[in-house]
């Protein structure tokens, strides 16, 4: 019998180097799931270019597309190849979660929320009906798909791992037709217990829960034996959450003498969470890097991004326990909040001016679906339902003038200027970490993000002169 060919397709922009520097693990879990429910009966192939020409040589029977809201566009455009040839459509990710009406005609279904279990009950039902039959389909919880013409949205699926039960039920990801490098990722959560304003993920998961030291351990253990991995970032929003798992993943980690093989690990972490006895477990356990949103040097914009939970206070003192414990804090923040003054952003550049951060990310305020952010920006006309999706994925530093901006009290031209200053400021920071540090730092991680900025340079250019890449390389043969 021939296998059911689900081609699954990550839409990223290959020019946006933080979109394409790890597997995605997201897809990994939706194969692992299939290759467990229906074995040798279905062929799953995990493609992120190359798509419109897979989908004509390979003929799949179902095309499955992740999506965030920046690269929707693109993710529609699969779309239509897919339907084009005939093919049933299945989209899922944070930005049909958020805007179920975002389905288009091209697209049979959009799963909202996790997907593991509505991926398997819908190709359950192509392999039964060879078709997904309205009258079935609205028995499929936490979907949305098309009656009569209309969208329709079903039940809500209860989530993995609810009510104190673990993720662990869920395999591993699937990473079998994914580019795993020596340093490579992991997700042991989902959620996140903080509400910030501008964060999609913790309305994508509607409440933490977590995979058991015993799993977290044993995939580590298969990265590292299968693929020859000897770093590896956890991508939880919060991997420091639970202390009492943490406490028995560090057992577990000290008992595989993953330190002294130069096993390394990084994750993200709230500043509320570090004390001189978590840096001090992390250390034990070889974490080189611990990453935490900051978001601002002034109190009054961290309030009003993240609650009154987080104080600039607290968030140097957790930079410098850190840095005391030999671990390189690294820290992302934001410029650009509605009634951020110049004079509130200079605070910020001085936070990272005295403090021993080894690395800096430095974002503008972008409304993403779903949001407290979005909503305000919507009410002010600055974004709809129906939008040009690729104006959220525009970077700040290569097309400033055309990046929809939120800051009421600051004009694009003082937010261009401070921004480039925060760059300079971020690259004296790395250098100086470098210098340090420089078998620490990740290196070829940095190289590649370079070149790929390089790339969007080059792509930017050409299409502002109405050519393309190839085009352009052509030319210059």
């Amino acid at each position: 019998m021939t296998p059911f060919r689900i081609l699954f397709v990550n839409a990223v922009n290959p020019f946006v180097e933080a979109q394409n520097r790890y597997p995605a693990l997201g897809l990994g879990y939706l194969i692992a799931m299939v290759r467990r429910s229906f074995g040798d009966r279905v062929e799953p192939l995990l493609v992120e270019d190359g798509v419109e020409e897979t989908i004509r040589a390979w003929r799949p029977q179902l095309l499955a597309i992740s999506s965030v809201s920046q690269n929707y566009k693109l993710a529609m455009a699969y779309a239509r190849e897919g339907r084009s040839a005939g093919i049933p459509v299945v989209v899922g990710g944070y930005h049909v979660t958020e805007l179920p009406g975002s389905l288009t005609p091209d697209m049979d279904v959009g799963v909202i929320g996790e997907g593991e279990r509505a991926i398997c009950e819908l190709v359950e039902l192509l392999l039964e009906h060879g078709s997904l039959p309205t009258a079935k389909l609205a028995g499929v919880r936490g979907i949305v798909y098309w009656e009569a013409g209309e969208r329709a949205v079903t039940e809500p699926r209860e989530v993995i791992g609810k009510s104190g039960r673990s993720l662990d039920e869920l395999p591993m990801p699937d990473r079998t037709m994914m580019r795993v490098r020596p340093h490579s990722n992991m997700l042991t959560s989902r959620g996140c217990p903080y509400n910030c304003t501008f964060c999609a993920s913790t309305r994508f998961w509607p409440n933490i829960r977590y995979f058991s030291p015993e799993y977290m351990i044993e995939e580590v253990k298969h990265l590292r034996d299968t693929y020859g991995v000897r770093y590896i970032t956890f991508h939880d929003d919060l991997f420091i959450a639970n202390v009492k798992r943490l406490e028995g993943f560090h057992e577990l980690v000290l008992r595989e003498g993953l330190p002294k093989q130069g096993f390394r690990f990084s994750c993200a972490s709230s500043a509320t969470r570090i004390t001189d006895d978590m840096a001090r477990m992390l250390k034990e356990m070889n974490f080189v890097s611990v990453s935490m949103g900051l978001e601002s040097g002034n109190q009054e914009v961290l309030t009003r991004l993240k609650g009154r939970a987080f104080r600039v206070d607290i968030n140097e003192q957790a930079v410098h326990t850190l840095h005391r414990h030999g671990i390189h804090p690294h820290a992302s923040f934001i410029i650009g909040e509605p009634h951020e003054t110049l004079e509130q952003m200079e605070e910020t550049y001085q936070f990272i001016r005295r403090n021993p951060l080894s690395l800096v990310n430095i974002y503008v305020l972008t409304p993403l679906p779903g949001t407290p952010v979005w909503h305000d920006a919507k009410t002010k006309g600055l974004v709809a339902d129906d939008m040009d999706w690729d104006r959220l994925n525009i970077s700040f530093e290569l097309d400033w003038q055309r990046v929809i901006l939120v800051s009421e009290t600051v004009s694009r031209e003082e937010l261009h200027r401070m921004y480039q200053r925060l760059r300079r400021l971020r690259l004296l920071k790395y250098a100086k970490a470098i210098a340090s540090h420089p078998f620490q730092m990740d290196l070829p991680e940095y190289g590649r993000a370079k070149a790929v900025e390089w790339a969007y340079r080059v792509k930017s250019a050409l299409s502002a002169r109405g050519g393309t890449i190839n085009a352009g390389l052509k030319k210059a043969s």
